[in-house]
């Protein structure tokens, strides 16, 4: 059904270039149906519509669009808001990925508007994102659907409850950045030890993928697949415990609720 619809995206910053790589790339989207629009930025638009096919659009095109996505910074979006206004209507389906802003926001601002809020992830641009979405108050099931097949081809996706999106925010939506710092310390603990750099990257990022495939596969617990590699007195357990000594968790879910609270706060 998206193969037909014409996508328009407000904004060509990462996150919607990342977006338009996903859905051209799977084929999802055609690349003559995507819409790319930033008047203020023309030479990002115009990087976007060289490098996958899709059109470098102005402001009056979203009228002719049957998807609108929010791609802006929180920051301005009453800005795009009042700048875009006199062509939006409740006729199309609005998708914002902006961190922060509810579907309230949107809502008003568009009356009648069904809103989708999704926060989805950094993995999107390889079909491997982590999607969390929710509806608006007048968004149907079908609009439901309608969000997971759009980002059903960039990954995963999940339906939760608006109240929870800043929880997937600080989870899944940084939580590529939490992975790549966990990569970077442990490879930095190598080579103080004696390794070269490029090696201890190199044996750290396939520890980790292979670690997250053997998962996925078993489909057992983050805490099932601890057990089964750190076997009592061995290796394993002495490193774990003196992560635990650290204070390894405390930190992780301090920079959890670190990043829940400041994508609350960009909603204000």
């Amino acid at each position: 059904m998206i193969e037909k619809l014409k996508t328009a995206f407000l904004g060509s910053g990462f996150i919607a270039g990342a977006m338009v790589a996903g859905l051209t790339g799977s084929g999802a989207v055609p690349c003559g149906n995507i819409t790319v629009i930033n008047p203020g930025n023309q030479s990002t638009a115009g990087a976007l519509s060289e490098k996958y096919g899709v059109i470098n659009g102005r402001p009056e095109d979203i009228l002719s669009s049957d998807i609108v996505f929010f791609c802006v910074r929180p920051q301005n979006c009453r800005e795009a808001l009042e700048q875009y206004g006199k062509y939006f209507d409740a006729g199309k389906l609005y998708v914002s990925v902006m961190a922060g802003i509810t579907t309230g926001t949107l809502e008003e601002a568009i009356p009648g508007a069904r809103v989708v809020r999704a926060m989805p992830n950094l993995g999107m641009t390889v079909g491997k994102s982590a999607t969390g979405y929710a509806l608006g108050k007048n968004a149907s099931e079908e609009d439901g659907k309608l969000a997971e097949e759009l980002f059903g081809p960039l990954g995963i996706t999940e339906k939760v409850d608006e109240s929870l999106i800043s929880a997937v925010t600080a989870l899944s939506g940084s939580g590529p950045a939490y992975f790549y710092l966990l990569t970077d310390a442990m490879a930095e603990a190598a080579v103080r030890d004696g390794m070269d750099r490029e090696t201890a990257e190199r044996l750290a990022l396939q520890t980790f993928f292979g670690a997250a495939c053997l998962m996925e596969k078993n489909g057992k617990s983050a805490k099932e697949m601890v057990s089964r590699v750190a076997s009592r007195g061995g290796t394993t357990e002495a490193g774990i415990s003196a992560m635990a000594e650290a204070g390894f968790r405390e930190s992780v879910e301090k920079g959890y609720l670190a990043a829940r609270k400041r994508s609350d706060e960009l909603g204000k």
